[in-house]
């Protein structure tokens, strides 16, 4: 899918406004294709950027929320695997229609996936669709399912000609998910990436004024 991918693997985790405010920061700075692997500090509700805090907070009342740049209905995260994929407005790939890059995407890894759990692992069809606020009970088309059960979905933003997907993968039961593996799915060529310290403190600053904020996770 890509000439090459910088990888990034979780050095420490963080919140849920912070794991937001990486991907906002690490998109602004994107030079090549680069896929980053979360590590939640703690389990949280994310939330798409056009959905109503208040349904969200009752159907979540325990857990800490932060809503998404991102579309997207309701995620619980702690025990998924959630990562994003980040694209300079150069690479191909981000000037895609917006249900193209999400069928391709999840085509390839869907390939990875089924050689993971030795079955199938198939694109969701109209006749899998369902509506509803919480993701992984509301399959959209190419969602990603196995055994009719929704295991993967994304959600998408454009920024300045870049692009930015955010998903979620229930994990699988006793099955390991080599991380290095899913990146060698979309690219042949993988380089291991850190984030740098401005970037780091570019997020914090981030995260504490806008996705932390009142205003911004009670907006709609």
């Amino acid at each position: 899918m890509f000439d090459s991918l910088d990888l990034i693997l979780p050095d420490e985790a963080h919140d849920g406004p912070m794991q937001m405010a990486l991907d906002e920061v690490l998109l602004g700075a994107v030079v090549r294709p680069t896929l980053r692997i979360y590590h939640w500090s703690s389990p949280c509700v994310t939330f798409g950027y056009f959905q109503s805090f208040t349904a969200v907070r009752e159907a979540y009342p325990a857990l800490a929320l932060v809503r998404r740049w991102t579309g997207g209905g309701m995620v619980e995260h702690g025990k998924d695997l959630t990562f994003s994929l980040m694209l300079p407005k150069e690479t191909k790939a981000a000037s895609m229609p917006p249900a193209l890059f999400y069928r391709e995407l999840h085509h390839r890894l869907a390939s990875w996936l089924a050689r993971v759990v030795s079955s199938e692992v198939r694109l969701a069809g109209r006749e899998d669709i369902l509506s509803g606020p919480a993701c992984f009970s509301a399959p959209a088309g190419d969602d990603l399912l196995l055994s009719g059960q929704k295991i993967l979905g994304g959600a998408q933003r454009r920024s300045a000609g870049a692009l930015l997907y955010q998903g979620s993968l229930q994990r699988l039961e006793r099955l390991p998910l080599d991380c290095l593996a899913m990146a060698r799915s979309l690219s042949t060529r993988v380089t291991h990436q850190v984030i740098v310290s401005a970037h780091k403190e570019e997020s914090n600053l981030l995260a504490e004024r806008r996705y932390r904020s009142n205003e911004w996770i009670s907006r709609r």
